[in-house]
């Protein structure tokens, strides 16, 4: 859902899912434990769409009282509860890939929509690092991607294999964020609130006005974090970098993230499924290194959320676009013009912009 921002001065935001990681105990805190009767319901689902490929079963194909039940609580606490859930209960070690694929589908069926995650038209993500990417996705790659937002409303992770060695998933809450900047740096949260320009592909996919980091929509502040679309922007503008304002806030913004006390580090376990609100909560990934017959692996979902949150037309707007793009076979953000002779190397440059 998109509306005009509401122009209002910043204030606290008093939510539950303005949480700290301190204050919720860590990924417990974020623990939503399947019993044996959601198991034996999923499969059921499971036999009972056979039939039917993957990621064309509906949330008609996966009804079940048990698992309505179950994913009902899971966007209650996605759309107003502390934005983030990690389901625990599975194991894809006994099942084959495509039964666990086909569970993962299945409920987010219940969530939205699933939009497309490239020009192959995958629906279903693979997180796993590739030798043939060509675009630096950084999903593909095994470098640090750093507190962030995507672009669809509600975004998807489940953890098929871990790494060798590192590889910790991180969540953090951007109102969380928002009221220490408010408290210890009014300024900068204000810089933020005005924002700046993004840029896709090419000039013509320059946003006609500023797009704000934070916004106050119907009450309820959301943030959109992507600071390389701002560098896209920037260098379509012409631009040697962004304004000193911008990156000192920025800056600030990104400190705050890190702070341990603030956010949550965890590793996603085999089985382990995290749904959260890409305009709510952050999402970070430590670097990691694969072995043989150790390769990470997760399956990743990004969903359009029918009656979705109020927030500024262009976090949806970007969503949209991408979906056109990738629609026709187009990759929806070039960066090899944002990320070479520019003094870094293109996987460092990656890991510092940020960008799944």
């Amino acid at each position: 859902m998109s509306t005009p921002p509401n122009r209002a001065a910043p204030a606290p935001v008093d939510h539950p899912s303005a949480w700290t990681g301190e204050a919720i105990g860590g990924k417990e805190g974020l623990v939503h434990r399947m019993g044996p009767e959601h198991l034996a319901a999923l499969g059921e689902l499971l036999e009972r769409t056979r039939h039917i490929p993957t990621t064309q079963i509906t949330r008609a194909d996966f009804d079940h009282p048990v698992v309505n039940a179950l994913m009902a609580a899971v966007r209650f606490e996605v759309m107003q509860g502390k934005a983030a859930v990690i389901l625990q209960g599975l194991d894809p070690a006994a099942m084959p890939l495509e039964d666990y694929e086909r569970i993962y589908w299945g409920l987010g069926t219940h969530l939205g929509r699933a939009a497309v995650q490239s020009p192959k038209q995958d629906l279903i993500g693979r997180v796993e690092k590739v030798e043939d990417n060509p675009e630096r996705r950084g999903y593909q790659l095994d470098v640090e991607l750093r507190s962030h937002t995507d672009f669809h409303e509600v975004l998807s992770l489940a953890c098929v294999r871990r790494a060798a060695s590192g590889g910790r998933s991180g969540a953090v809450s951007a109102l969380a964020v928002h009221n220490i900047l408010l408290q210890e740096a009014p300024e900068h949260l204000a810089t933020l609130y005005q924002g700046f320009w993004h840029g896709y592909v090419a000039p013509e996919h320059l946003t006609a006005e500023k797009v704000p980091v934070f916004c106050n929509v119907e009450g309820k502040v959301s943030c959109y974090y992507h600071a390389l679309s701002f560098l896209a922007a920037a260098r379509t503008m012409g631009l040697s970098e962004l304004p000193a304002d911008l990156r000192e806030a920025m800056a600030a913004f990104g400190e705050v993230a890190q702070r341990p006390q603030v956010r949550t580090d965890f590793m996603l376990e085999p089985g382990e499924m995290l749904f959260w609100h890409n305009f709510v909560v952050l999402h970070s990934r430590e670097a990691f290194n694969d072995a043989p017959g150790q390769k990470r692996l997760l399956l990743r979902l990004w969903l359009h959320v029918p009656n979705g949150r109020p927030m500024h037309h262009e976090f949806t707007g970007r969503a949209l676009l991408m979906d056109e793009l990738h629609n026709r076979g187009i990759t929806a953000l070039q960066y090899r013009p944002f990320m070479t002779n520019r003094g870094q190397a293109p996987a460092a440059r990656l890991a510092a912009a940020t960008e799944d």
